[in-house]
C-alpha cells in the first residue's frame, strides 16, 4: 500500500496548522521558533511528497527543491535562536511582551 498526494496534502496541512497554533498560542520566544520550523516543514512535506506520488521525472528536482527549503529553514531557525540569545542578555528574560521595551 503506497499514499497518494492527499495524504501528504493531509500531512502537509495538519503540520502547518500546528505550526501556526504554536506561532500564535505560544510566549516563549524559542517556542515561536520551533513553530516556524514547522511552517517551514509543511510545504517541504508536500513538495516531496509529490514529486514522488506523482513520480514525476526527473525526481531529482523535487528532491534537490527540497535540500535547498531545508537550508533555508535552518539559517532562518538560528537566526531566531541568535535573536533569543540577544534578547536574554538585554533583559534577563526570554519573553515576547519585552521586544517593545528594547529602546536602545
Amino acid at each position: 500500500m503506497t499514499a497518494g498526494p492527499e495524504a501528504f496534502a493531509l500531512l502537509s496541512a495538519a503540520v502547518f496548522a500546528i505550526g501556526i497554533y504554536g506561532v500564535l498560542a505560544r510566549r516563549h520566544p524559542l517556542a515561536v521558533v520551533m513553530a516556524v520550523g514547522l511552517l517551514f516543514a509543511a510545504p517541504v512535506i508536500a513538495l516531496v511528497g509529490f514529486t514522488h506520488a506523482i513520480q514525476a521525472r526527473p525526481i531529482a528536482i523535487g528532491d534537490g527543491l527540497t535540500a535547498l527549503a531545508i537550508a533555508v529553514a535552518s539559517c532562518v531557525c538560528s537566526l531566531g535562536f541568535a535573536l533569543i540569545v540577544l534578547l536574554w542578555r538585554r533583559t534577563g528574560r526570554a519573553d515576547i511582551d519585552t521586544l517593545g521595551d528594547l529602546d536602545g
